[in-house]
């Protein structure tokens, strides 16, 4: 060891490449586990309590298990394996009861009763107090105001059922009236939200949940309906670390699927555990390959990095071994004097390097993942430790026998003899033909799977290898041709990097480092891009409410009052149609949708929008709460099939401003008939919209003839009924024709002819006839040139019309159908079903606060809510997205021992190049052509490594990032991007340039610095 006094520079380039290599294997294990245990912190806090608890539940009611006994809640909670038990907190035992109040009347009321173990510390009472005697109930405070219960009063409910076949009645006292506290304590079960349901026809309204005390569950006599018994286990989120909730998940699963004992009821599982368990094994699986094999190509460029250095340093020890084995000491003598130089430094690394991949761990844990994720070494940390020092030693073995080996002749000669020429080498030409197979034939597809994350360090092996190898001829040919034609400076550079080893260790090495640097790069900014592509299609706005109720008219009013112009909040309401393969329509302002929703990729143009615009036809308004009309100059005639005459009857249809449309009958006219007036009640003095004129008889009748309609009025107020343009006449082949006939907008005259028909309805131009769509996907079934069935609001078929097409619709399925709200609300009403939701332009806190209140003053409540961030957080937090944080890692590591080997290049072989640039000081060289000849020998070797390594990362990138994992589930509807990303390509190769070329002028000017005449004095 005192030999490393003289060559401290080696010595510390030697242990920090051992100690990078121990500190990238180590790391990955570390890494790889933190990995494991923050997505299963991650899975379990975001999964709702529904899912991640565990309730069991015995209801011998069910199916065929009528005779069999009740289990105590003792006796369900024993279920659960004793050595799963302490992955939970204690349990919440309970009961459920039917609560049917009688005498039975059209009034009664039923419902649940149920007791819970502590339920009175999760429930606070607006009246009274929580129940504790056996005749006492709490009610909730929807019962008092709906069905009028309250504090005090007394209610009979119908008992379990006696031995005789017939119930008890037990009298409960009503002693508090309670709200449900929040929290994970009730399992996600709501106890209120049903008061005043009615199920169907003929039944008795329901109640909220009552609650009472465990007494009367339990009673023989006089005892409550008993419905089931039941355990809930809350997971306890700190015990339960990534083992323990795989074994869990399996452990749930085969309890569901126990099969119960002789006159047991079978016991019902309510849990997801097994699916969060398979979730987190899939994402582990998943990153099972892509973490090693990350580090692996580091690991690797460590190990070959050590190995040149190695090579290097025994090759300066050439001299010492001839003279040990001169001295007699033989082969294995000069082995030793090697290995007792080499061996402790690499060695003494190890401890550094596992250190450092604590440290790189901890800074991952706490600053990388989220969450908490313990600190834990385990077994596959140690495992990694031994097979670094094993690597460690096999790698200082081979490099000092390489150099034992050699003859004395050899040793003695000052540069070794190499082979000259463009020949490969053994050695050189077996990694590049292998390298480059496997290359080969993953570009051309017979390679897939994770280890296509290999594919730039193989490529650039075999690009680094074949430069490296041509470098040294072509600088030897240059530099010649520079010298015969009196280019001094640059002839002596080419000869001096043609003439050193380093130089070709040099080019390989900045070959590869600077791909993976490039690679990791792409990988790193690409995975970013399409997460966050993902993310915007997912949530499609950055803030969007899901709203309760279908009430379509206020909500548009208190978004006008909040934002008039509607470019900042905008509604959407989406149609489901049943079935499968069924397309769902997404009603839209274009306006405002088309600045608020997000596009990935970029949003429609605004013409395409046009394309959706209603009808611009004016609607004929009736305002009043009657209204009054002429039919004149009738010539209508109706035939029924057995050849009798039938009045017809003529009406108009009314759309309300809450889209419902009146079916509203004016009047029958017999034949003959030629003139009537008409009055009527009508509901519409907000305004109502006639958006038709129908005409009907018997079915099968046939309807001839015509009819004006003047002097049409709504309250006392005139109606323009006409002219005849304002309408769309009616035909139809198989049913008949409706003709409007009128100049004039006091009348209308309606033609008449139909051999077969009901109704028949002649529509006003503002109502759509066909619907102009953007579609996503292919058109439904049934479509014809273009034109289709869609669901419209009312979830009836209406007709459209493919107007353009959309890659993809926000926040919707791959196959969807967007058309304008305000055309699609036109004589439609909004059903139950619909879902309704406001867009925000923003996760503007502000904002969204007076959009709630808007809506709250029409009676309208948000039901949830989802932002852009929450979206993409659940994309980030993910196996695969940590996976490629480690390229990061990979890129700046890389370039980090590219650095170090043009540190120790110069290191072990100063003493030389400081004696020839001495020399070439003697002979009058001037110290700034000096400088620049000792920059220019190792210049041009990094600047042609670092271009040649950053094509072979973008072509590697190219090659493998069409299977790189993204995304721990591939989205719905795909948005995937993997075009190149130039900026971080061209960053990755710039910074790499910038220090590795620093790197090599500062070693340069450094060398030349030393370069004092005294060197050549120097004979050791």
């Amino acid at each position: 060891m005192r030999r490393w006094r003289y060559r401290p520079l080696q010595a510390a380039a030697v242990a920090a490449l051992a100690a990078l290599m121990t500190a990238c294997a180590a790391f990955a294990p570390l890494y790889y586990r933190a990995m494991q245990q923050a997505l299963t912190d991650i899975t379990i806090t975001d999964a709702p309590v529904v899912r991640s608890s565990l309730v069991l539940s015995s209801a011998p009611g069910d199916g065929a298990f009528t005779s069999a006994p009740v289990l105590p809640p003792e006796g369900v909670a024993a279920f659960v394996p004793p050595d799963y038990r302490g992955d939970f907190h204690a349990p919440v035992l309970g009961y459920t009861a039917n609560a049917v109040v009688v005498p039975v009347t059209p009034t009664s009321s039923s419902g649940d009763l149920i007791w819970r173990d502590g339920m009175c510390d999760h429930l606070t009472f607006a009246d009274g107090r929580c129940p504790d005697a056996a005749d006492e109930v709490a009610v909730s405070e929807d019962d008092r105001r709906v069905l009028g219960y309250d504090v005090g009063q007394r209610v009979m409910v119908a008992g379990a059922t006696g031995p005789n076949g017939a119930a008890a009645q037990i009298t409960l006292e009503i002693v508090g009236i309670y709200h449900q506290g929040g929290g994970d304590y009730w399992f996600g079960q709501s106890l209120t939200g049903r008061s005043g349901a009615v199920q169907g026809a003929g039944t008795t309204p329901e109640h909220d949940v009552w609650v009472a005390p465990r007494e009367p569950f339990e009673q023989a006599a006089d005892g409550f309906d008993v419905r089931e018994s039941s355990a809930g286990y809350l997971l306890d989120t700190e015990a339960v670390d990534v083992d323990d909730l795989i074994a869990l998940g399996a452990a749930v699963d085969a309890l569901a699927h126990t099969r119960p004992d002789v006159g047991q009821a079978p016991l019902r599982v309510v849990s997801d555990l097994p699916g969060l368990a398979s979730s987190v094994q899939d994402q582990i699986d998943q990153s099972r390959v892509t973490v090693p094999l990350l580090m692996a190509q580091l690991c690797l460029l460590a190990v070959v990095v050590l190995w040149l250095v190695l090579l290097a340093i025994t090759e300066q020890r050439r001299p010492e071994v001839a003279i040990a084995r001169l001295r007699g000491r033989g082969g294995r003598g000069a082995r030793r004097l090697l290995l007792a130089e080499l061996l402790p430094v690499t060695l003494a690394a190890v401890l550094p390097g596992a250190a450092l991949a604590v440290l790189a761990s901890w800074i991952a844990r706490t600053a990388v993942l989220p969450g908490s994720p313990p600190f834990e070494l385990g077994w596959s940390f140690v495992l990694v430790l031994g097979l670094a020092v094993l690597v460690l030693v096999a790698v200082t073995l081979a490099a000092v026998g390489r150099v034992a080996r050699e003859p004395i002749e050899r040793l003695l000669r000052r540069v070794p003899p190499r082979a000259a020429g463009w020949a490969l080498g053994a050695t050189d030409a077996v990694v590049i033909a292998g390298c480059g197979g496997i290359v080969v034939v993953f570009a051309t597809g017979g390679l897939d799977g994770p280890i296509a994350l290999a594919a730039p360090g193989l490529l650039a092996i075999v690009v680094g290898l074949l430069l490296a190898h041509l470098t040294t001829p072509t600088a030897a040919v240059l530099g010649r041709r520079r010298l015969r034609r009196g280019r001094l400076r640059a002839g002596v550079s080419l000869l001096d990097a043609a003439r050193s080893p380093a130089t070709r260790r040099i080019v390989a090495i900045v070959t590869l480092a600077s791909a993976l640097a490039v690679f990791s790069a792409d990988a790193l900014v690409v995975g970013q891009r399409n997460r966050a592509a993902a993310s915007e299609q997912t949530a499609g706005a950055p803030r969007v409410a899901e709203l309760r109720g279908n009430d379509l008219l206020a909500i548009r009013a208190a978004l006008a009052e909040v934002d008039p112009d509607g470019t900042t909040v905008t509604p959407v309401v989406r149609v489901s149609p049943p079935g499968d393969g069924a397309v769902d329509t997404v009603a839209v302002v274009p306006d405002g949708f088309s600045q608020v929703a997000l596009f990935p990729g970029g949003a429609p143009s605004s013409d395409l929008w046009d394309k959706l615009a209603p009808p611009d036809a004016e609607p004929i308004v009736l305002t009043g709460d009657s209204f009054a009309v002429d039919l004149v100059d009738s010539s209508l005639s109706s035939q029924r099939q057995d050849g009798k005459d039938h009045p017809v009857t003529v009406g108009l249809d009314l759309v309300t401003p809450r889209g419902e449309t009146l079916h509203t009958t004016v009047g029958q006219m017999p034949k003959g008939t030629r003139t009537a007036s008409f009055s009527h009640q009508v509901s519409c003095t907000d305004g109502c919209k006639i958006s038709g004129v129908w005409v009907s008889s018997l079915p099968g009748a046939s309807i001839h003839g015509a009819v004006t309609l003047r002097n049409l009025t709504g309250g006392d107020e005139a109606v323009g009924i006409g002219p005849a343009d304002r309408w769309t006449p009616f035909a139809d082949r198989s049913v008949g024709t409706v003709e409007p006939h009128s100049t004039s907008a006091d009348h209308l005259t309606v033609e008449v002819d139909s051999a077969s028909a009901t109704v028949l309805t002649m529509q006003q131009n503002w109502l759509p006839t066909t619907v102009p769509t953007l579609v996503s996907g292919p058109l439904p079934p049934g479509n014809e040139r273009n034109r289709f069935a869609m669901a419209g609001l009312d979830g009836e078929a209406q007709p459209a019309a493919r107007v353009g097409q959309l890659a993809r619709v926000p926040a919707s399925s791959a196959n969807t159908i967007v058309g304008n709200l305000d055309t699609l609300e036109r004589g439609r009403s909004v059903l139950a079903t619909d879902r309704l939701e406001v867009w925000f332009d923003s996760d503007d806190q502000e904002l969204y606060d007076r959009v709630e209140d808007a809506l709250a003053e029409q009676g309208v409540q948000i039901a949830t809510t989802r932002t852009l961030g929450e979206v993409r957080r659940t994309y980030d937090d993910s196996a695969a997205a940590w996976s490629l944080q480690l390229a990061a890692l990979v890129g700046a590591v890389a370039i980090l021992i590219a650095l170090l080997v043009l540190v120790v290049s110069a290191a072990s072989s100063w003493r030389l190049r400081t004696r020839d640039l001495a020399a070439l000081r003697m002979t009058g060289v001037p110290p700034r052509s000096m400088r620049s000849m000792a920059v220019a020998s190792q210049l041009p070797a990094v600047v042609v490594g670092v271009v040649a390594g950053g094509l072979s990362g973008l072509v590697g990138a190219q090659l493998a990032m069409s299977i790189v994992p993204l995304f721990a589930t591939a989205p719905e509807v795909s948005t995937l991007d993997l075009d190149t990303a130039w900026p971080a390509v061209l960053s990755a190769a710039a910074a790499a340039l910038v220090v590795l070329a620093s790197g090599s002028i500062l070693i340069g000017r450094a060398l030349a610095a030393r370069a004092d005449l005294r060197r050549l004095r120097e004979t050791v």
